[in-house]
């Protein structure tokens, strides 16, 4: 078994990600506008440790995962590979660039083309970043994602497999590049209950024995805890909470984060408030609130979370947050 490293393996800071607003719209409102996908994130990954980045859906969970993949450029901000600055999302740079970074997509339906076999889909990546791609090469990427005896999957075709088989393939298919970084953007969610388990034990098994790092996406916090070391959440854009997994469940400081846990069935919490589940719906992405974007559905929402952006507050030795309720220079926390 491999040690973890101090040094990160990738290291994402600044990150900035709008999207341009359709062009008829443009017209009809008579401005520019854009959605503002991803604001100020800064991450790092480091050699076998997992990360999840957790969120509701339109977050921008998937949007980061794209950008570190280098499918999206980015508006600002760095991403680094093992010191070097990540350059350009096409070309010569890009292939090396995906070689190292590689990315799981939560459909295994999807992400396969039907009208080819197993064998071709492990093959391309194979040949296509200068391996062998000799049968063997095959076979034993398969036997790393558990999918035995190989040989009997390789002529078959996407509709012959189940999901959690699929998912395995395109796991397969990721880890023929060879890369340092693996990118798991929702990967079981899409799977039958009784099968996401014996996935994330794959995963967390790869990052041991591979010495990869993950970031692992998620909507389910519960799952982040038991999977990950260090979870992340994000909310609307921003990164607001993030510390050891455990911790950060146990003692959950922004109240976004508790909204995700009162969320979450946990028959350890049974005859307990759920005072945010009425929060309402997270705001546009083309006109956020200003200010901590949480406030318009936070129940201790005060009048500078209104008009200024939190600063981040570090609460305990890894475990920081970006809520003005921490912040020396405001009331004290509220009592849960």
């Amino acid at each position: 078994m491999t040690t973890q490293s101090d040094q990160p393996v990738l290291e994402a800071r600044d990150l900035i990600k709008h999207f341009p607003v359709h062009r008829l719209r443009r017209r009809l409102r008579g401005r520019a506008e854009v959605v503002h996908a991803v604001d100020d994130v800064t991450l790092t990954l480091r050699s076998g440790e997992v990360t999840a980045l957790v969120g509701e859906s339109g977050s921008g969970k998937s949007t980061i995962a794209r950008l570190l993949a280098g499918l999206y450029p980015v508006t600002s901000g760095t991403i680094e590979i093992d010191g070097a600055t990540a350059r350009g999302t096409r070309g010569r740079h890009f292939r090396e660039h995906v070689r190292r970074v590689q990315l799981v997509f939560q459909d295994p339906f999807g992400s396969l083309n039907p009208i080819h076999t197993i064998a071709y889909h492990l093959r391309r990546p194979l040949k296509v970043h200068g391996y062998p791609t000799t049968r063997a090469a095959l076979v034993e990427l398969l036997e790393q994602v558990n999918l035995t005896p190989a040989e009997q999957f390789l002529t078959k075709f996407p509709h012959e497999l189940s999901g959690g088989q699929l998912q395995r393939i395109a796991i397969a298919r990721a880890l023929a590049a060879k890369p340092k970084v693996l990118l798991a953007d929702e990967p079981v969610s899409m799977l039958d209950v009784s099968i996401r388990l014996g996935i994330l034990n794959l995963l967390a098994g790869l990052v041991k024995s591979l010495d990869l790092a993950m970031l692992y996406i998620t909507h389910d916090i519960a799952s982040a805890r038991y999977f990950a070391s260090t979870t992340l959440v994000m909310y609307a854009g921003r990164v607001i909470e993030g510390g050891p997994s455990e911790e950060l469940v146990q003692q959950p400081a922004h109240p976004y984060t508790r909204l995700l846990l009162e969320s979450a069935p946990d028959p350890d919490r049974a005859g307990t408030g759920p005072d945010l589940l009425d929060a309402g719906e997270p705001p546009s992405l083309v006109d956020p609130p200003a200010g901590c974007r949480f406030h318009p559905r936070c129940p201790h929402a005060m009048d500078i979370c209104r008009t200024e952006a939190p600063g981040t507050t570090e609460l305990r030795p890894g475990h920081w947050t970006k809520c003005w309720l921490y912040s020396a220079s405001t009331e004290p926390v509220p009592a849960r």
